[in-house]
């Protein structure tokens, strides 16, 4: 998978050091260059424009939809379908990183709009939910079959669509969400790893969070925070105490610990501010859990793993600020609240920094860990 461009500084850092060799350095140089162009901003526009130009055909096929024979129609969705996926897949046969993931995403537009106007014109019944889940399940299986990073990233956002039609349409009593979501989310692993796409784990990452968040306030159970928290911090604590396991599936290791950790913080601040609404006297003691685990966090991991320090930066930070609202901010005035409250980010500033620089000090590639 393509590496950060900031890379490329080290590798020029290193060399002007005298830590390699300028033969050594051409060769890391080339290795990495060899993994591919980023992502920037001109892949950025041709996605966007994709996404556009995806739309616009099927505003327009919708908009002439009862001028239309029925089977001029149908073959219209599929013509644009397999123009999309058939160019995309000569494109990518040649290189192309650019247009490629274009026809793709084209393709995947226009498979659920024909999904929605074919069940539209045959009137079949169904709701938003099964249609984005036969949407999701279809582009998932093109991305395996044409190995597309574009299509795999396309078929994870579809899916969080699925998840996110049950808060627009309410929860349906049968649930189908409580197992179909794990299946999705397992679906999108697979292809972010075999891809290699990290945008599509990241996805995946946070498909999760938000299903145990959907979950829990649909459940209205403890026992989904409580689960939520234990696998989180299960995943943190693998690549804590064993980075060499972690380390066998590349960067995605790192990647799951930092999310862990994330899922784990979310599930205790979920459960502090259920016990604010309550009005009960345990936001104290979640206040301290939190802060522990955000320091913890830091003593284990944070000279590795950058994601996991500013993860615990921004918990650390939050929590103290709302200590510091529910205890200073109820003994003084507005004027006095904002003293504490600006004292207190200069401090937590001053804090960060020093962590960063001890950190830095004590594992100068602290700073390339993803």
């Amino acid at each position: 998978m393509p590496f950060p461009i900031s890379v490329r500084a080290y590798i020029a850092r290193w060399q002007k050091n005298g830590l390699i060799d300028e033969e050594t350095a051409e060769a890391l140089l080339s290795d990495v260059r060899s993994q591919g162009r980023r992502f920037g901003l001109g892949n950025t526009l041709a996605v966007l424009g994709a996404v556009l130009l995806g739309v616009a055909i099927i505003t327009l096929i919708a908009a002439n939809w009862e001028a239309m024979p029925r089977l001029l129609r149908v073959f219209m969705i599929f013509a644009v379908i397999w123009t999309g996926y058939l160019g995309g897949a000569w494109r990518q046969s040649r290189g192309d990183t650019v247009f490629s993931p274009v026809l793709y995403i084209i393709a995947a537009i226009a498979f659920g709009a024909g999904i929605a106007l074919i069940g539209q014109m045959y009137h079949l019944s169904g709701d938003a939910a099964l249609a984005a889940l036969v949407w999701t399940v279809g582009v998932m299986v093109a991305a395996l079959l044409l190995k597309s990073r574009a299509l795999a990233i396309t078929g994870m956002a579809i899916a969080c669509f699925y998840l996110f039609s049950f808060l627009s349409d309410g929860f349906y009593p049968d649930r189908q969400y409580l197992w179909v979501a794990p299946v999705l989310a397992a679906l999108g692993a697979g292809l972010a790893w075999y891809t290699k796409s990290r945008a599509t784990a990241d996805l995946v990452a946070l498909f999760l969070l938000a299903f145990f968040l959907i979950s829990y306030f649909d459940l209205n159970s403890l026992t989904v925070l409580w689960l939520t928290g234990a696998i989180g911090l299960a995943l943190f604590l693998l690549d804590g105490f064993r980075p060499d396991l972690s380390d066998r599936i590349g960067s995605f290791g790192p990647a799951l610990a930092a999310y862990g950790l994330a899922a784990t913080l979310l599930a205790l601040s979920v459960m502090q501010f259920e016990d604010i609404v309550r009005d009960a006297s345990g936001r104290v003691m979640f206040g301290i859990l939190i802060l522990g685990l955000s320091i913890g966090a830091l003593a284990l991991s944070g000279r590795r793993n950058r994601s996991v320090r500013w993860i615990a930066y921004v918990a650390f930070s939050l929590e103290v600020l709302y200590l510091a609202f529910v205890t200073v901010g109820t003994l003084v005035g507005t004027s006095g609240f904002f003293l504490t409250a600006g004292i207190l980010l200069l401090l937590l500033a001053a804090f960060v920094a020093r962590m960063e620089r001890r950190l830095h000090e004590k594992n100068p590639k602290a700073g390339a860990s993803a």
